[in-house]
């Protein structure tokens, strides 16, 4: 049954673990949350490690699905490559969760993900980058992992996101000497593609398009045919709580990136950048929830001819400090799954409906509706 993340809830469940996910910056402007909210961890896991297998007799889950990929666990040895999917009825609830063949690389390392051409393709920072992908069809993997090295761009600090199959660095930052032998800080505003083809990915590229400016150790968040740079450090200026926006171009990677907005707390109008915030878009809306130490969630509506992004509103508070959870947004529903509390990873998953104008009603769980286990440094696709 589904009950309200009340006040007496929140004090009732003091034992352990929490969530979390993305972004860059900062600091937080934000009430007092209650710290033991979304710890509520289960004393082992529902499954072991490893390679699952399906009961005898388990129904094959059809429709739309959650894919969840985590990379990190409890124990001496935290690193994770888990790979999970549950079906979604046509309510929105979850069904059991099915443990599908690991992923090839462990750890939280940085990782995004997309599903194009019939593959899920899955990149991290592991062995300095790397991808791997396998065939998927209706949220089933259909062959084994696959998985590759590919050229790094030359300086770190990049950002990564895909394009359809391709593999876009974005900026980044490092030292490069003045010409008269003394090292200096370059930030970088080049594009770099890593193409998919073959099987494989092939050498790097240059992008027809840069960015703005030099930039680094920003969050991306794609949506639709649009990508968003948020936040980053730049040789001059303030720019931690900006949003960059530009369209998915088949050749280039991206067009040209163009200031929408800054990411604004309305309860003090001042720039609002969190430590480790998740954040999410669909549905029309990009959400900024959470982080370290802060309960606090704004949105802002997405416009889907030009990706502009409207005025940020604060909308309801999450039960307690969230971060490296997975974000997923269907049937106007906001989904945050695992991450880290305050003290501790978790396995829930919450949920909170939003209107047309971006109000978020209440948020709520299901006690029927958890991780195998807890987890944290979450990927969460819908497909």
């Amino acid at each position: 049954m589904r009950t309200k993340l009340s006040l007496a809830f929140c004090l009732a469940t003091l034992a352990a673990v929490g969530c979390a996910v993305t972004f860059g910056p900062g600091d937080y402007i934000g009430g007092a949350a209650d710290a033991s909210a979304i710890d509520d961890a289960p004393s082992t896991d529902a499954v072991v490690d490893g390679p699952g297998v399906l009961p005898d007799g388990a129904p094959t889950a059809v429709g739309r699905r959650l894919l969840v990929i985590a990379g990190e666990k409890d124990g001496a040895d935290t690193l994770a490559n888990d790979v999970w999917v549950a079906s979604i009825d046509a309510k929105g609830d979850l069904g059991a969760f099915e443990y599908l063949q690991p992923a090839l690389f462990r750890g939280p390392v940085s990782r995004i993900a997309n599903v194009a051409g019939g593959r899920l393709f899955f990149a991290s920072r592991a062995l300095g980058r790397s991808v791997e992908h396998v065939a998927i069809d209706a949220g089933v993997l259909v062959s084994g992992w696959q998985g590759q090295a590919v050229d790094p761009p030359p300086f770190a600090g990049y950002a990564q996101v895909f394009s359809g199959s391709t593999l876009l660095a974005l900026g980044g930052g490092g030292e490069v000497p003045d010409g008269e032998g003394n090292p200096v800080y370059f930030w970088d505003d080049a594009i770099h593609l890593s193409r998919f083809t073959d099987g494989g990915f092939g050498a790097l590229e240059s992008s027809a398009t840069r960015l703005p400016f030099g930039i680094q150790n920003m969050t991306v968040i794609p949506y639709k045919d649009f990508v968003y740079l948020i936040g980053g450090d730049v040789a001059a200026g303030d720019h931690r709580a900006k949003v960059l926006v530009a369209r998915t171009d088949a050749d280039a990677g991206v067009g040209a990136f163009e200031e929408t907005t800054r990411v604004v707390n309305p309860a003090t109008n001042q720039p609002y950048t969190p430590p480790s915030p998740v954040i999410c878009a669909g549905s029309g809306r990009m959400f900024v929830a959470g982080g370290a130490g802060t309960d606090i969630v704004l949105s802002s509506v997405i416009d889907e001819t030009s990706g502009a992004l409207g005025p940020w509103r604060a909308v309801t508070n999450l039960p307690g400090p969230l971060r490296a959870a997975g974000c997923a947004i269907w049937n106007d529903t906001i989904h945050l799954v695992g991450g880290i509390g305050a003290t501790s990873r978790t396995d829930r998953i919450i949920r909170a409906r939003f209107a047309a104008d971006g109000a978020l009603g209440e948020w709520e769980l299901s006690s029927g509706e958890r991780l195998p286990g807890p987890r944290s440094s979450i990927i969460a696709l819908t497909l």
